[in-house]
């Protein structure tokens, strides 16, 4: 499992800069800024427990993970079967004490109908974005699929940072070839049109 640790050996080690160890967790920050803005979306999953609730325990409304874009499926982690997607102005029509059979998605929550048991958990499969590394033991799904992305990101901070430009457009190039198939996947998914991002390497970064 690769983690936030050892992203950050690896770009020390294909850079051959120890030197920049302080600078290091910048540059993974600001490559993690890039993939957010370039990024349509990927496909994650979450657990909802009732410290997801958004108004206390006996709240049928679920607070989503940040940067939720579109929640895919909602299944009972006690059961098999998912839950239904509705309309949010169809929500309201089901009564509470109704068993647990639809969702409704507003921005970055969910409404479930009927309303959960305590203790009750849900599986979230979703397109977004995954949250920043920030301990050194943190990692994601994006960063287990994709670990290139992230090097390649953070090494055109770290190569704009020495004013190597050679080596941070060979960088730039590696990001926005996974950053493209990445969005053409996604788009497929979803049935939408051919995404693509394009960036303009010359006169400065930025970034």
């Amino acid at each position: 499992m690769t983690t936030k640790a050892d992203l950050r050996a690896a770009i020390l080690s294909d850079s051959h800069r120890p030197d920049l160890t302080g600078e290091v967790d910048r540059f993974i920050r600001q490559g993690e800024g890039m993939i957010r803005r370039d990024l349509t979306a990927y496909e994650l999953s979450v657990t909802l427990t009732d410290a997801d609730r958004a108004v206390g325990v006996e709240s049928p409304i679920y607070n989503l993970p940040p940067r939720t874009l579109i929640v895919r499926r909602i299944q009972p982690t006690t059961q098999g079967r998912g839950l239904t997607r509705v309309a949010l102005d169809a929500i309201g029509s089901y009564a509470l004490t109704d068993r647990v059979h639809s969702y409704a998605q507003t921005d970055q929550t969910v409404e479930l109908r009927g309303n959960p048991a305590t203790g009750a958990e849900f599986t979230v499969n979703y397109y977004g974005s995954p949250e920043p590394l920030e301990a050194d033991t943190d990692t994601n799904t994006l960063l287990q699929d994709h670990e290139s992305l992230y090097q390649a990101s953070a090494l055109f901070f770290l190569y704009n940072h020495t004013q190597d430009r050679e080596l941070a457009s060979d960088q730039l190039s590696i990001f926005e070839n996974v950053i493209t198939t990445l969005n053409e996947a996604y788009s497929r998914k979803i049935g939408g049109a051919k995404v693509t991002q394009s960036y303009h390497y010359g006169g400065g970064s930025a970034y």
